[in-house]
């Protein structure tokens, strides 16, 4: 157990999130889902937050960047993968509905642009283990490999 005197202290960035989800961090911020609000929020080190995009979806939503620095979105119950364009709409980049009938969750961009994207396994009944789950690999052009 270390010292208390080698030990660090956390220190509260922001507080008053809903729901803080999919914390990333993007362009020397803390960016995070608030599923409370339905905002994608980036937070600098001082603590000041800034409302960066309000999401159409219901949850759940993720968040992350293709290589170019366009935001991904995950709307997780409509099965779509939005991507954020420069004039700030938004655009099916790849439409995952075929795919499960369950929600997507989880993004991650690897740094050649393929992009995985998680969907769970219904959910279990009271004793019971989640289903299986599934992982879709979709390539930076909006491609659904499988």
């Amino acid at each position: 157990m270390p010292s208390s005197s080698s030990a660090r202290k956390a220190n509260i960035i922001t507080e008053g999130l809903a729901f803080g989800e999919s914390p990333r961090w993007h362009d020397s911020r803390l960016w995070l889902c608030n599923w409370g609000t339905g905002e994608v929020v980036a937070v600098d080190e001082g603590g000041t937050s800034e409302v960066m995009l309000k999401v159409p979806a219901v949850l759940p939503y993720s968040i992350d960047w293709l290589p170019d620095g366009r935001l991904l979105v995950v709307s997780g119950r409509q099965g779509l993968l939005l991507r954020r364009e420069a004039d700030g709409t938004l655009a099916t980049h790849a439409d995952l509905r075929g795919l499960s009938k369950n929600p997507w969750n989880e993004i991650v961009v690897d740094g050649r642009g393929n992009i995985y994207v998680n969907g769970g396994g219904p959910a279990p009944a009271p004793g019971e283990h989640f289903g299986p789950g599934t992982i879709v690999l979709i390539s930076p052009n909006g491609a659904v490999r499988q």
